[in-house]
């Protein structure tokens, strides 16, 4: 990134870099549990042969019919989801095979986990509603080295309707979730920058339309960026949240890099180390850092 940006002004009290943990291998039991013909597929070829699945993923989820979200308090154990007939159906592997229902975490912990429905549901107002993703466990545990145990489950797409397990799961960020969950199955970093800098998703660079994929540890997406053109976003980014106001502006600012942190910390939390996605976050975290520092330098004088 730029390493000449001005310094992070104090008030603001926000990390200058987005800190990694330790890096650490999938869990290849976790895998062999889900798919035992996986086994000892290289996890390469398996991250591989999903991105190309993507478009089988999201079409399959388009001939489903489920509630985006469930009252915590009267969690079921599993879901039937309605399939719409169609001559040209997916295979069913495309088909999800659980059903995340997703709270954040009281505590934060440095793990995410997947309490009992009986923890989960204990002491939820009637009216606290989680939402629900439905997910496919092989993408998850190729790349969340931190990931729970799944039960196994093998959904059949041949009938009307399927049965999915719902599988409570807390992390740090229930609200920035999504982003992480789409990501993990579309590997698509400009539409995961694009959500992290919504103001900016016009002039941000697409990636190819099969998606992109880390070569070696490198972002090949992020690469692209040049310090000229973080800076020419962070000042798109900076006169956009000026024309609300300098107060306004700050807060906007700052409700991005909040975005972003707890994005990282459903990161952190699941083990995720992959290069593209560190490389994104870490784009976005610099180019907030910088507005930020435009901002408050312009308040200055």
């Amino acid at each position: 990134m730029n390493p000449h940006v001005a310094a992070v002004p104090p008030s603001l009290q926000l990390p200058r870099t987005l800190q990694r943990p330790n890096f650490s291998e999938v869990s290849r039991d976790i895998i062999a549990s889900l798919e035992p013909e996986l086994a000892d597929v290289p996890i390469e070829y398996i991250r591989r042969h999903l991105a190309g699945q993507a478009n089988s993923m999201l079409s399959a989820l388009s001939l489903m019919t489920y509630p985006t979200s469930l009252p915590r308090a009267r969690l079921a154990s599993s879901i039937d989801v309605s399939v719409r007939p169609t001559s040209n159906a997916p295979n069913t592997s495309a088909f999800p095979t659980h059903m995340l229902a997703i709270s954040s975490s009281r505590s934060s912990p440095s793990q995410p986990n997947t309490p009992t429905a009986a923890s989960f549901t204990a002491g939820a107002s009637s009216t606290l509603t989680v939402p629900l993703f439905p997910s496919h466990a092989v993408v998850l545990a190729a790349y969340c080295t931190l990931l729970p145990a799944l039960p196994r489950s093998r959904p059949s797409n041949r009938t009307a309707t399927m049965s999915l397990p719902v599988v409570p799961l807390t992390v740090p960020s229930a609200e920035t979730f999504q982003m992480l969950h789409a990501y993990l199955h579309t590997k698509r970093p400009d539409t995961l920058l694009a959500a992290l800098l919504p103001s900016l998703a016009a002039s941000l660079p697409q990636a190819p339309s099969g998606g992109t994929s880390s070569s070696a540890g490198r972002s090949v997406y992020v690469s692209q960026f040049t310090s000229e053109s973080l800076s020419r976003l962070a000042h798109a980014l900076a006169s956009a949240a000026a024309q609300i106001g300098p107060q306004g502006a700050l807060s906007s600012l700052m409700a991005h890099a909040k975005v972003i942190n707890g994005l990282w910390r459903n990161v952190c939390a699941l083990g995720v180390f992959d290069a593209e996605l560190w490389g994104v976050m870490d784009l976005a975290w610099e180019v907030v850092l910088i507005a930020l520092t435009r901002i408050a330098e312009r308040e200055r004088h």
